[in-house]
């Protein structure tokens, strides 16, 4: 049976999110009452009480699925089936409300430009300073310094404060940090779409690499043909549920059929 990269079980992601104003104000005695009555609340919970300034929102319910050594898998979905949250979670930049996950390997994860990027410090500082949270060792960094700044094409500045690098410069040298640095699970969202053509394409060939050596690859993409090229498998998110979860060209078929319909 092969090893297992990362396991999810029963996972719900909970928010509290504020309700919009719905056009009734307050009086000035019930201003001056909320206090009272919140502390009042405190002691003596009411159990039909509704909270009228917030409301709860499931951004994953009871999520189920295991990843195994060196497979690819795909996440896809509409803006706001719980994508982002999903791999917030499986970067533990952020906890479930219920359920647990199970790493069996060394995580490296690109979520969001900047993530782990220090804007004070230069690139070549940021690339140490990434390389010592993956636990490597400095001499390791270095053995990998010039293939990281080679693929990433920032040679030019990369002695400059990350602050003022565009959002291509910062993506680029962002996921070549991120590839290079012997990640055995790679957690990537769709900060690639940030890149230029040339280096996308770059990208995916690096990724094609890295499974080819056995690492792990969990990818969040709104480009259908990148997720069928590079995932096996794939799941599709919908309402913060698994609709399906089947091989990525039949789940991105049955998808794409949806969001055309």
């Amino acid at each position: 049976m092969a090893q297992l990269a990362l396991k999810v079980e029963n996972v719900w992601k909970k928010y509290r999110i504020k309700r919009p104003f719905d056009g009734q104000s307050e009086s000035l005695k019930e201003v001056l009452n909320s206090p009272i009555n919140w502390v009042i609340n405190k002691i003596y919970p009411d159990p039909n009480h509704r909270d009228n300034h917030n409301q709860d929102f499931w951004a994953l319910k009871d999520i189920s699925f295991e990843v195994h050594h060196g497979e690819s898998l795909g996440i896809i979905g509409r803006n706001g089936a719980g994508k982002s949250t999903l791999l917030k979670i499986l970067s533990r930049i952020t906890r479930p409300s219920r359920g647990q996950i199970i790493l069996y390997e060394r995580v490296n994860s690109l979520l969001e430009i900047g993530t782990g990027f220090n804007t004070e410090l230069s690139g070549r500082d940021n690339i140490f300073l990434n390389g010592s949270f993956l636990g490597m060792k400095r001499l390791e960094i270095k053995q990998k310094f010039d293939e990281i700044v080679d693929f990433s094409g920032v040679e030019e500045f990369i002695d400059t404060p990350v602050k003022y690098y565009s959002s291509g410069m910062f993506v680029r040298l962002a996921f070549s940090v991120a590839v290079h640095l012997t990640p055995e699970t790679l957690l990537l969202d769709e900060v690639l779409s940030v890149g230029d053509a040339e280096f996308q394409q770059k990208s995916f060939l690096k990724m094609q690499e890295l499974l080819s050596s056995g690492s792990t690859i969990v990818f969040v993409s709104h480009n259908q043909n990148a997720v069928k090229e590079i995932c096996k498998r794939a799941i599709w998110l919908d309402h913060g549920q698994i609709k399906i979860d089947g091989k990525s060209e039949d789940v991105v078929n049955k998808y794409g059929k949806q969001i055309e319909a």
